[in-house]
């Protein structure tokens, strides 16, 4: 009787380390995800602007052609980079669940295409510094890293209280849509005022646009940057896109326990960065708040260790 309650806890520990190193090797949502939403092309960035867009052209296009401004925005940084590093400050509901307010160091390379089209070889490193997330076995996440192409495009997570401590998950898979409202390949600057440029593009078109400028405010979240603060009033509830590359929900539920119904987003007066966006819903109740600041735009690309695990594993540590 003995032996056999010995052998029943040896299989007991051979199937519980199987689970733990199958959680480990990324397996996990392949086996337990559930359906994503239909993928579609990602969004174009418009031309760039044949002659540089003045300053008080740029106020004007900010009063009264938001949609215009978000355009001189996106030609502006493909002109001077294709990466930065900064500070991310953020709050948001997921799934329904308010989460505590997080601080970031992120640094991102590779946002913007090629000229000739290829597509961006995102690489996203994040390193929390307070509001540390909780992973689905109760291990603290001190770090994440998207390295495009490379290991199927999971996110590799790191977790120095857990047995495993590196962690590989799909980067939209389940475990990745209930820890934050974006694929952390959308996290950075650029790829966030292509999110907004689409969404307000094609309202526009639709004759559903509306907007109000409030004028230029300090924000103290992006570092006290004069910003132009425009609001947008959603002529219904929306859902967003967790990914670019994938439709946005319709799911009269999933809007109305994520959607958003006012946006109002923070663009630098003097460097014409998104550096600041709120979504609220028609109550009033938070959906997500999103800063950046300390923003260093990057010509060349970082040392090639940054997108490695030990780099990763190292910033924490810094």
């Amino acid at each position: 009787m003995a032996r056999r309650v010995k052998v029943r806890r040896v299989i007991l520990i051979v199937f519980s380390g199987l689970a733990l190193a199958i959680a480990g090797l990324g397996l996990y949502s392949l086996i337990w995800d559930s359906p994503q939403p239909p993928v579609v092309d990602e969004p174009v960035a418009p031309v760039q602007a044949a002659k540089p867009v003045g300053t008080n052209e740029f106020t004007q296009l900010a009063e009264t052609d938001p949609v215009g401004m978000f355009r001189a925005c996106l030609s502006s940084y493909a002109e001077k980079a294709k990466g930065f590093t900064a500070v991310l400050e953020k709050q948001e509901r997921v799934a329904g669940t308010l989460h505590k307010r997080e601080i970031i160091r992120i640094t991102v390379w590779g946002e913007v295409s090629e000229p000739n089209g290829v597509p961006p070889a995102i690489h996203v490193r994040m390193i929390w510094e307070k509001g540390f997330r909780k992973d689905t076995f109760g291990s603290t996440v001190h770090g994440s890293l998207y390295p495009a192409g490379e290991h199927a495009n999971q996110i590799t997570v790191y977790r120095p209280d857990a047995w495993i401590k590196e962690w590989a998950i799909d980067s939209k898979g389940s475990l990745a849509r209930n820890a934050s409202r974006f694929c952390i390949r959308d996290s950075g600057i650029y790829r966030g005022m292509l999110r907004t440029y689409d969404a307000w593009n094609k309202r526009h078109e639709a004759g559903e646009l509306k907007t109000e400028y409030l004028g230029i405010k300090r924000i103290e979240q992006t570092g006290n940057r004069e910003c132009h603060v425009i609001r947008r009033i959603c002529r219904q509830p929306e859902a967003d896109r967790f990914s670019l590359d994938e439709e946005a929900s319709t799911d009269p539920k999933v809007i109305a326990r994520d959607g958003f119904s006012e946006v109002t987003v923070m663009i630098d007066v003097e460097k014409r960065l998104h550096l600041g966006t709120i979504l609220r819903q028609a109550n009033g109740e938070l959906i997500g708040e999103y800063y950046f600041r300390d923003v260093q735009l990057l010509v060349t690309e970082p040392p090639p260790e940054t997108f490695t695990v030990a780099g990763l594993i190292a910033a924490t540590k810094s």
